[in-house]
């Protein structure tokens, strides 16, 4: 019996752990919020995958023990470990940051199943069959992964190649077969790369200045390309080069208390659009025949700090048209 005793206790306090946090944030749901166990919603709604993906993110947003232990134990996980939690991957030493999720698409299987609910490239196709119904045209621009283009700062020995980025190309190709009009950035990244430019922000999953100004060169290019693109008959825009000081967003995504004194922040050059006629910075005209829909590359520098020098204002100065 005595033998049994360490296991008996170890047993006891799993079982204490695994229902005490469950009926604690119960409790606390009712005294302390005056509101009935979050737990009650698993059962109020069908169980459908979107529905437990929602209770699951309820839940960890919710929980007392999370709110209280994470923070610590994430803290103690770096400093002791280098653990930077499960969307953020460090690279070498000079500070260089990665988006865990973009890392791993470039080793993981395709993601295009045939059969599959939502097939992107079938998605695409028809929203491009949609516009061109009514007079649209549609241009697809993959935005290069940081990863696929500085492979080097993450693991030493690897180089920017068209193998790293296979899944892109054959996206790209298989938009194309469809009839979709797509420009690829990455050959024009990579020949940069080859010169020595640096294109991406060392902490941020995002283009950097020059990275900017290269995409809409190349953006500019096709564009140009279309039927009814005509160039300006004067010049509508000029281009300033800036400096901007930035904390970048990989560090943020650790939630590691105090990240903003354990990573530095960057000084990042960026090239601002200001109109020629009056010199104020570039805005969005709505009767522009250009209308740009991004996500977030789109608004790195363009609301964020400086203003006016991300993709949207560079490729305005690139076609000197408004978008």
């Amino acid at each position: 019996m005595t033998k049994r005793g360490p296991q008996l206790l170890l047993t006891i306090l799993f079982v204490a752990i695994v229902f005490g946090v469950p009926l604690t944030q119960a409790i606390v749901d009712v005294v302390v919020d005056e509101d009935e166990p979050q737990v009650l919603a698993l059962f109020q709604q069908p169980p459908s995958e979107e529905n437990l993906r929602a209770f699951e993110t309820e839940l960890e947003e919710g929980s007392l023990f999370e709110q209280a232990v994470r923070p610590v134990f994430q803290l103690v996980r770096y400093l002791s470990l280098g653990e930077l939690g499960e969307k953020a991957l460090g690279g070498d030493a000079e500070g260089w940051f990665f988006y865990h999720p973009g890392v791993r698409y470039l080793v993981q299987p395709y993601f295009r199943r045939p059969g599959q609910a939502e097939d992107p490239v079938a998605v695409i196709e028809d929203f491009a069959r949609q516009l061109q119904a009514r007079g649209v045209g549609l241009l697809v621009v993959p935005v290069p992964g940081k990863a696929s283009i500085h492979p080097e700062r993450l693991v030493a020995t690897v180089r920017p190649r068209p193998a790293i980025y296979a899944h892109t190309t054959r996206l790209i190709g298989e938009l194309r077969s469809a009839g979709v009009d797509v420009v690829s950035l990455h050959p024009a990244f990579i020949q940069a790369r080859q010169r020595g430019a640096v294109l991406y922000m060392r902490s941020d999953t995002h283009w950097n200045g020059e990275g900017v100004r290269l995409a809409a060169r190349v953006i500019a290019e096709r564009v140009r390309e279309q039927p009814w693109s005509r160039r300006a008959a004067r010049p509508r825009y000029l281009r300033r080069r800036v400096t901007v000081v930035r904390r970048g967003d990989v560090p943020r995504m650790t939630r590691i208390p105090g990240e903003e004194r354990l990573f530095s922040p960057q000084a990042v050059a960026c090239h601002r659009v200001f109109r020629q006629e009056d010199g104020a910075p570039y805005e969005d005209q709505e009767d522009s025949p250009v209308l740009l829909l991004g996500d977030s590359f789109s608004r790195v520098f363009q609301t964020d700090a400086p203003g006016a020098a991300g993709l949207i204002a560079n490729l305005a100065y690139e076609l000197q048209l408004p978008l």
